[in-house]
Parts: structure tokens; C-alpha cells; sequence
């Protein structure tokens, strides 16, 4: 029962932000049709960018790369709950996508909830030990913490220069950060 209601409200939230993209983005024509959505998110244009992905939703529902876009023009302009509805909705399609959920885990930085943050970018690290955008915002977490070791840490693992050899499973972000100790309980390498 509880999962035939977690699957109706996600249908609802579903219709209901492919409704509300579509209708503002009428509201906001693009000069060209060849227009790159995330180009416009670059560039700081959010509000045709939204327009812009709310269109491209509506011919492909099922690109996650553009519900994720949607989620980053919310987070750039500040509504960071909605973002994150927009981030799941595309974690649904794609649910191994390193780049959603470090922009989710950014965005979970920014509400101050800080251990959902590295939650998420401790599984981020699992599907892509090597992502830099993933380091430098464990690094942004770890700086608003205070902890000016593990942000440090962070933001050199960070470095695209670096290549260290990656532990085939870990459990957080502080077993990451923990270099060359090896993980409590296990036989893995550490980075």
C-alpha cells in the first residue's frame, strides 16, 4: 500500500512539474531553436533557461539530463526544495548519474543540511571516485563545517591532476578522505 501511494505522489509531482515547466516556458521564447539549455544556465539567463528545459521535458519526459537542469536553475536562483524535487525526479531516470547527485548534495550544502550532504556525495563518490565536481563540493561542506583539514583534503582530491587508484566500495566520505589508512572492518586500499 505504501508503495502504490509513494508511486501515485510521485506521478502527481511528476505531471505536476512537467505541467509547470511547460506552461512558463511559453512565457519565455528562445531567440533560436538551437539554443543549448545548460548554455543558458552558463550564462546566468535562468529564467529562459527554465523556459528552455521545461520545453525540452516536454518532448522528452524521460531526460533526466533535463530535469536535472530544471533543479539547477532552481538552485541558482535560490529555491533549494524545489530543486531537489527537480534532482530526484531525475535520479528516477537515471539513478547512477555521479553529476545529479553532487548537484544534489550541493544543494543539500546550501539548506545547511550537511550530513544528507555528504550522505549523497558519498554515494556520488561510489559511481565515480574521480568526479572533481564531486571533491570540490565535499570540500564546500567540509568548509562550511569548519573543518578546514577535510575541506582541504577534499579540494586536492579535487585537483584533475591527481590520479590515485579508487577502493572498489566505500562506506563515506570520511573513508575517502582518509588517504592511505585502510577502511575500518575491511581489506580495501585506501586512495
Amino acid at each position: 500500500m505504501k508503495s502504490q501511494a509513494k508511486s501515485l505522489s510521485i506521478r502527481f509531482i511528476f505531471c505536476f512539474l512537467c505541467c509547470m515547466s511547460i506552461c512558463i516556458a511559453q512565457d519565455f521564447p528562445l531567440e533560436s531553436e538551437a539554443t543549448d539549455c545548460a548554455d543558458l544556465v552558463t550564462a546566468g539567463q535562468n529564467d529562459v533557461a527554465f523556459g528552455c528545459f521545461g520545453r525540452a521535458i516536454e518532448d522528452d519526459p524521460s531526460s533526466a539530463f533535463d530535469w536535472a537542469g530544471q533543479g539547477d536553475v532552481m538552485n541558482n536562483i535560490g529555491f533549494y526544495y524545489q530543486a531537489l524535487v527537480y534532482y530526484e525526479m531525475a535520479l528516477n531516470l537515471k539513478p547512477d548519474s555521479s553529476n545529479i547527485l553532487t548537484s544534489k548534495g550541493r544543494t543539500l550544502t546550501r539548506l545547511g543540511k550537511y550530513d544528507e550532504a555528504l550522505d549523497v556525495l558519498a554515494q556520488a563518490l561510489d559511481l565515480d571516485p574521480e568526479n572533481t565536481y564531486t571533491w570540490e563540493s565535499i570540500g564546500d561542506v567540509y568548509t562550511e563545517l569548519g573543518d578546514t583539514d577535510k575541506a582541504d583534503a577534499a579540494y586536492a582530491r579535487g585537483e584533475p591532476a591527481k590520479t590515485a587508484k579508487p577502493a572498489t566500495q566505500r562506506k563515506t566520505v570520511d573513508d575517502y578522505l582518509a588517504g592511505g589508512n585502510e577502511v575500518a572492518g575491511s581489506n580495501q586500499e585506501g586512495l
